[in-house]
């Protein structure tokens, strides 16, 4: 599915179908306030449901970001049970985590599988007994259409401004970039006086069969000095990737690192366009024969197994940066057109580069995370001389000569 367009499907006439769904449910009055009503009702706390449906469709990372708000709804009360309405490849994380009951998925690989997986849908979501519904999603409007149909007393979602997308809600949490992403997800919980500020980490198992595999592969003994490396961005939904630090760059980090520490180095991906950048970066490198590819080779669960047996990993603002938070693995994040304010890695130990330029941040929910910017000279300007000091003197135990 061209995803870029089906923004913009979502964006207009996921508006108006929104609008004509609200209008519906107050004729027939199932409890949506006015249309552009924003103040909760004069009971501002709700009772804790049982039965819950969470929503997040893209992004590996944001449903890592998510899992403390599901732990927090679930708290000490065994009871709370909550469904999780995903892409499918988001599913072995939410199980890894064990915060979810059932996972829900559906299809974007091109419009037919789509409408055919959404209609599929509507039947386990009209019959799911679901009390409350904690819409994820920033911007996209198909979210609370799904979770219109559940008839839930309580459907809570952001309000983000300028998208129109509360509509459908009964209540509508005010959407702004002013702390982080996980602090934000954790707002949708307190209508229900669950929430937890600030969002505490979340860590989820390693099985240690997945880690032993994740070895095997890597080609490496527990407890080598092992660094992932990964160079891709997920999804590009402009002419250039702007989130992308370049290859050689990353290239020339990777032989500083064999050089000094005496690293094996490990380049994580996944789909053809990610392990092409990971053989250009290993064409560049001086030590490629200490370095490898594990494209397309590791479940999610080996790949957290992987990170978890790294020193650190370098990451650009993708879901691995996220994933390796999970398992209390140092980060290594280089930022430029997002705001590391709002996405970057929260570890003690973790090392974050970006330059703040008058023109970042580019990439927003504000504008669907897509940008006209063709020059992201915001991560042109992080050199890797500049990078190789910050790792030093964050981890100076790591370093040795060779």
């Amino acid at each position: 599915m061209n995803l870029r367009l089906a923004r913009y499907i979502d964006r207009w006439f996921g508006l108006g179908l929104c609008f004509v769904l609200w209008a519906f449910a107050r004729v027939t009055g199932r409890g949506v306030p006015a249309l552009f009503a924003t103040t909760p009702p004069r009971s501002t706390t709700m009772r804790v449901p049982r039965r819950v449906l969470a929503i997040k469709f893209y992004g590996l990372g944001n449903i890592a970001m998510i899992l403390p708000t599901l732990a927090a709804m679930k708290d000490a009360d065994s009871d709370v049970e909550i469904d999780f309405l995903t892409l499918p490849g988001n599913v072995p994380l939410l199980e890894q985590s064990g915060l979810v009951s059932r996972a829900l998925t559906v299809e974007v690989s091109g419009f037919g599988a789509f409408l055919g997986s959404a209609m599929a849908l509507y039947d386990a979501l009209r019959t799911g007994g679901y009390d409350a519904v904690l819409d994820f999603e920033q911007f996209m409007k198909l979210s609370g259409i799904f979770a219109f149909v559940t008839g839930a007393e309580a459907r809570v979602g952001f309000n983000t401004d300028g998208q129109a997308r509360g509509w459908l809600y009964t209540h509508r949490v005010a959407y702004a970039d002013t702390v982080h992403m996980a602090d934000i997800f954790m707002r949708l919980a307190l209508p229900f006086d669950r929430a937890r500020h600030p969002a505490e980490a979340v860590r989820v198992r390693v099985d240690p069969a997945d880690r032993a595999a994740a070895l095997a592969a890597a080609g490496v003994a527990d407890g080598a000095t092992l660094i992932a490396m990964h160079v891709g961005t997920g999804p590009n939904y402009g002419k250039v990737a702007l989130k992308r630090w370049s290859i050689d760059r990353f290239a020339r980090l990777a032989d500083h690192l064999i050089e000094t520490r005496g690293a094996r180095v490990v380049f994580t991906g996944v789909g053809e366009e990610e392990a092409t950048l990971v053989r250009e970066a290993l064409s560049r490198m001086r030590h490629a024969e200490k370095a490898r590819s594990l494209c397309d080779v590791l479940s999610i669960g080996e790949l957290t197994g992987l990170l978890d047996a790294c020193t650190f990993v370098v990451s650009n603002d993708t879901s691995v940066m996220h994933l390796a938070g999970l398992v209390d693995t140092p980060v290594v994040a280089i930022f430029g057109a997002t705001e590391p304010k709002l996405y970057g890695p929260r570890g003690r130990a973790d090392l974050v580069f970006y330059k703040g330029l008058y023109c970042s941040p580019c990439l927003s929910n504000y504008n669907l995370k897509m940008s006209r910017c063709v020059n992201p000279v915001c991560m042109q300007q992080i050199g890797v001389e500049e990078v190789v000091a910050g790792i030093d003197a964050r981890f100076p135990a790591a370093a040795r000569a060779v």
